[in-house]
Order: structure tokens, then sequence, then C-alpha cells
């Protein structure tokens, strides 16, 4: 059985402030699969992926919908879309299974 994947295209401040890192940390601490993908044309667009639980999903996504703040570098999604065909993982920059693998600066707290 193949897992449901949920892609999204979202806005905001999400690019040079941590985003990625603290969204597949978020997905870890839920314990759903995630990727996250820096939009090359456009420096205010992520893409994501998730699959696993759903309410888990739904809590991230609710997260991004209040409006709040998702780190102490001021990470913040002003706008979600969902996107119909889904990104496999193989497809994303980062993702849980890859995300150690990254030289993150320690400098950065989570609020999600």
């Amino acid at each position: 059985m193949s897992e449901e994947l949920f892609s999204f295209s979202v806005r905001g401040k999400v690019q040079g402030v941590m985003f990625r890192q603290t969204i597949i940390r978020a997905c870890q601490a839920r314990g759903i699969r995630g990727g996250a993908t820096n939009s090359v044309a456009d420096k205010h667009e992520v893409i994501l992926t998730f699959s696993g639980n759903k309410e888990m999903i739904e809590e991230i996504l609710a997260f991004f919908r209040a409006g709040k703040v998702l780190n102490s570098w001021g990470a913040q999604v002003t706008s979600i879309t969902p996107i119909s065909t889904s990104v496999p993982f193989s497809n994303h920059q980062v993702t849980t299974e890859n995300v150690d693998t990254f030289k993150w600066n320690p400098r950065v707290e989570f609020y999600m």
C-alpha cells in the first residue's frame, strides 16, 4: 500500500529564516514524514509534502493558517495552496530522513 502524500505551496517569510528545518522538525515531533524545497523562482515560496497522521498534518497547517511566527528567526506563512499533483519526498531538498545531514545554524528556536 502506498502512502498518501499531501503537497502544498506556502508563501510568506519562508526563505533564509530556517523555515525548512523548522517545518521538518515539527513533522518529526508529530511522527509524520515531511519534505520541503525552496522555490528557485520565488524567494517567498516553499513547496512542502507531508504524509502520515492527518490530524498531525492538520495541526501544522492550522499553525500556518493562524499566521503565527514559527521560529526565532521570524519565519511565517501568509498563504497555503494545495498542490493537486503531490511532490515525492525524493524530489525535496530537506526531508525528515535527511534533515540531520545539513549544517544548520544552531541559534534558532522552534515555536511549533
